[in-house]
């Protein structure tokens, strides 16, 4: 049958606790994305994928990327009322000189 059986997913019961979009010193064209994620759910979940939108000085988006697990060097579950933080480097040379802000969002695709 091919079947597979995958963790729980509940995006309800996971929240962005915080994160930072900052530039890296030495490189105008990178950028550190450090994030906590947390569980308020009962049950071990999924970890979800992250998306994150740059946006210039308007607030318009320039840049969307979708970070799966992978991406973020995440386990595959995020524990019972459990929290997960990392940090991610990305390279975004097109959009770099125009990028303000940023918004994150976790979702499962």
């Amino acid at each position: 049958l091919q079947c597979e059986v995958c963790l729980p997913r509940q995006i309800a019961s996971v929240a962005i606790d915080s994160s930072t979009f900052t530039r890296i010193r030495d490189d105008a064209t990178a950028f550190n994305l450090q994030v906590a994620l947390k569980s308020n759910a009962d049950i071990v979940l999924e970890m979800p994928a992250l998306e994150l939108t740059l946006t210039d000085s308007s607030d318009q988006p320039v840049l969307r990327r979708v970070l799966k697990r992978e991406d973020t060097n995440a386990p595959a579950e995020l524990a019972a009322h459990g929290e997960w933080n990392g940090v991610v480097k990305l390279e975004v040379p097109e959009v770099a000189d125009r990028v303000t802000g940023y918004r994150l969002v976790a979702f499962y695709p």
